[in-house]
């Protein structure tokens, strides 16, 4: 006998003696004519659909014996209902209607800012809780530690266009000073590929090893940079100590502390 194809899987089977062969078995029979009903029944729901009670849009097929087309429709109806609260007192009944609603009470939103002004102790000063990026403060500002004290002293307090002699002035002039590109910038001018200050002798070095801070502040212990090897850098030192020292009495022979500045040294004796 020839083969034929089944209609609803597509599968070739030799039809059994007596039959129509359009089906290999009863169960794809069953199938695709209770899939032929559905789609008949479908086509007529379509002409006369079932609306939402909410939203008013028609509801699918498979949902035509809900009332609403989603739970948000509902919960949203299921809100508006008012029931009726009787509530005796002094022999008379009060009718009360209260709007019914799903789910926890919304909190109330506060009318006052969430910065906080806190009093320092040891300082005797007030701070707010919040830094300028916008998080929160665990302590006060004003109370610093030994390393962040150590840091802020031996940073650089000179200029270094002061003294062209001993700074790679052409190469900022290049590249321009490094621009940190972070949050606090914004809108402002980003320069990664600049040059910056470097300490020779690293800071962690010397407050590791208890190094005079004033040491490591000194013009003698500054080069010029690019950024980019700074960080490469990272805490490795340059120098020793000693050629540290050395340089910087070569450098204080040279140069004299005037007005808060260092400048060039004079021949005269009041100088």
């Amino acid at each position: 006998m020839k083969e034929s194809i089944c209609q609803h899987c597509n599968k070739l089977f030799t039809p059994i003696a007596g039959s129509y062969g359009k089906f290999c078995s009863l169960s794809c029979s069953n199938f695709y004519r209770a899939k032929k009903v559905k789609l008949k029944l479908e086509e007529n729901y379509n002409k006369n659909p079932v609306y939402c009670n909410y939203c008013k849009e028609p509801l699918h097929f498979s949902k035509k014996k809900n009332k609403f087309c989603s739970s948000s429709c509902s919960a949203k109806a299921s809100n508006q209902i008012t029931y009726k609260k009787i509530i005796n007192q002094d022999n008379r009944n009060h009718n009360i209607f209260e709007k019914r609603q799903r789910g926890p009470k919304p909190k109330e939103k506060l009318i006052y800012s969430k910065i906080k002004f806190l009093f320092c102790e040891k300082t005797k000063q007030w701070y707010s809780n919040r830094n300028i990026d916008g998080s929160y403060r665990r302590c006060s500002p004003y109370i610093k530690g030994d390393k962040e004290k150590y840091y802020n002293a031996a940073r650089f307090k000179f200029n270094v266009y002061h003294y062209p002699e001993e700074f790679n002035i052409q190469l900022i002039e290049e590249t321009g000073w490094y621009t940190c590109p972070g949050k606090k910038r914004k809108n402002g001018i980003k320069n990664i590929n600049g040059v910056s200050r470097d300490h020779i002798i690293s800071v962690s070095y010397g407050y590791k090893n208890n190094i005079d801070p004033s040491i490591i502040a000194h013009p003698a212990n500054c080069r010029i940079i690019l950024q980019s090897e700074n960080k490469k850098k990272s805490g490795r030192c340059s120098l020793t100590l000693e050629q540290l020292l050395e340089r910087i009495k070569e450098w204080n022979e040279k140069y004299t502390e005037r007005m808060t500045r260092f400048e060039l040294a004079t021949n005269s004796l009041e100088g």
